[in-house]
């Protein structure tokens, strides 16, 4: 029996699939463990530092659209998983959905950075890694800035 591997194109559509889907079988897993809010947390930057880049690998070159597919995903089940449980209130929606991408975002960045600064020259590559490391200053700070 010959098997051959996917292509391409079908490792796109299945990595883009998995990362959209990563928010809600995040949401369905952490309900049948009977987790709390602190350490659905915990399972939140687990998941985004671990399960987010792994499907990046199939992307091809969607690999930061699949990225930040995964994060918004996980973002959103909680958003509307707090919603639909009353957790937080209308004001508030956009503040908690900024933090849960920020920390999604920085937990889940090693992976994306490398492929962004693997083809750079190494000029180029110090210019780009102060960048992000500026953005991810700002991101952290927005954060620090929200949570107190």
């Amino acid at each position: 029996m010959n098997i051959r591997p996917p292509s391409d194109r079908a490792l796109l559509w299945i990595s883009l699939a998995a990362e959209a889907a990563i928010g809600p079988a995040l949401l369905v897993a952490g309900y049948a463990m009977g987790l709390g809010f602190g350490l659905g947390a915990y399972l939140y930057i687990l998941c985004s530092a671990v399960v987010v880049p792994l499907f990046i690998f199939g992307a091809g070159r969607f690999k930061f659209v699949a990225w930040q597919l995964g994060v918004a995903s996980l973002t959103l089940s909680v958003i509307a998983d707090n919603i639909w449980n009353h957790a937080i209130f209308r004001g508030e929606i956009l503040q908690v959905a900024f933090v849960f991408w920020a920390l999604g975002t920085l937990s889940s960045s090693p992976v994306p950075i490398y492929f962004l600064l693997r083809p750079l020259a190494p000029r180029h590559r110090y210019i780009a890694g102060a960048v992000i490391a500026a953005v991810a200053i700002a991101l952290s700070l927005g954060v620090k800035k929200i949570t107190g």
